[in-house]
């Protein structure tokens, strides 16, 4: 941290965190020959892993498996579809027709309605669109969450010879 409160960046560490993380990108794997993959991956094609290879493998990396996103709640998402985007125009043109009616009916005794309805029929639309915009994203959601179950629960894996059916605990390393 600096006299003034702030931290101050470090360039050359920065530099270093991008050099490392274009490492972790450039594979090669598709490039190189079966023996030299083999090598790297410390396996064999014929044998596959050692049990203590497979072991120490499964314990530093654990098992092979996407971590489920963080999940927004579902009136959050239908907060969303009902004031965001040209929909928080719409709510304000709505809230300006009722404002204007209350101005109205404060001035005259028998008011005009126009904006009384113009208001009701933006508010309306407004709830009905979104609605419905959510309805639409709860179907997507749904139909990409049925994709989650396409997924095999086991695979083959061979470790020294023996064929074993490993229930979701499939290492990365494993060819």
């Amino acid at each position: 941290m600096g006299k003034d409160g702030f931290k101050k960046l470090d360039k050359k560490k920065d530099k270093e965190d991008m050099e490392d993380l274009k490492k972790e990108l450039d594979m090669d794997w598709h490039r190189i020959t079966w023996e030299e993959l083999c090598s790297r991956l410390e396996t064999n094609i014929e044998t596959g892993l050692t049990e203590a290879k497979y072991a120490e493998i499964f314990e530093r990396e654990g098992p092979n498996r996407l971590t489920p996103p963080k999940t927004t709640p579902e009136w959050i998402k239908f907060c969303k579809q009902l004031f965001g985007g040209f929909s928080t125009l719409l709510w304000i043109g709505a809230i300006l027709c009722f404002f204007a009616y209350g101005i109205q009916s404060s001035k005259y005794v028998d008011p005009a309605e126009d904006n009384l309805y113009l208001g009701a029929v933006l508010t309306f639309v407004v709830v009905v669109t979104g609605i419905f915009a959510y309805y639409q994203e709860a179907k997507s959601a749904a139909i990409m969450d049925s994709f989650k179950k396409m997924v095999p629960q086991s695979a083959p894996l061979s470790v020294e010879v023996r064929p074993l059916w490993l229930t979701r605990r499939i290492l990365l390393w494993e060819i």
